[in-house]
């Protein structure tokens, strides 16, 4: 069981979470959103394995739906309302998350329309310095 956020920890994660939850939106990012995005991540000194952890269990069960519906969110998510989520997330991990997350299918589930867009990220880290380990998925075809 992880440990609850404290208001530090929150306070660390709210840019990390709204930039990744970019990604759900229903928009088509640019490479230049993808190096704006990067720049957020890069400026919160988590690790690439920190972050991807962020992606997969704090922020994907938040905002994943955004992508099943014809009129999904576009212009962003609201914030007080992502980071209560995210916060949910982080301090607990439902059985079933862990379930769908750990046979594969959760991530699929969550993540199919993410993958490029996070694989896109961990190279962007890459060419800032940051050693390159997201391991926990196949790499999405660009």
């Amino acid at each position: 069981m992880n440990a609850p956020l404290n208001s530090t920890d929150i306070e660390r994660r709210k840019p990390v979470w709204l930039a990744m939850s970019e990604f759900w939106l229903d928009t088509e990012l640019e490479e230049s959103d993808l190096v704006r995005i990067a720049d957020t991540l890069a400026a919160s000194e988590y690790s690439v394995a920190e972050l991807e952890n962020i992606y997969l269990w704090e922020v994907a069960p938040v905002v994943y739906l955004n992508t099943y519906v014809v009129a999904g969110a576009w212009a962003g998510f609201d914030e007080e309302w992502l980071w209560a989520g995210a916060i949910e997330r982080a301090n607990h991990r439902s059985l079933l998350l862990r379930l769908m997350v750990g046979i594969g299918m959760g991530r699929r589930w969550m993540c199919y329309a993410t993958e490029r867009h996070w694989w896109r990220i961990c190279a962007l880290l890459a060419e800032k310095g940051r050693p390159r380990p997201c391991t926990t998925a196949r790499r999405a075809a660009p």
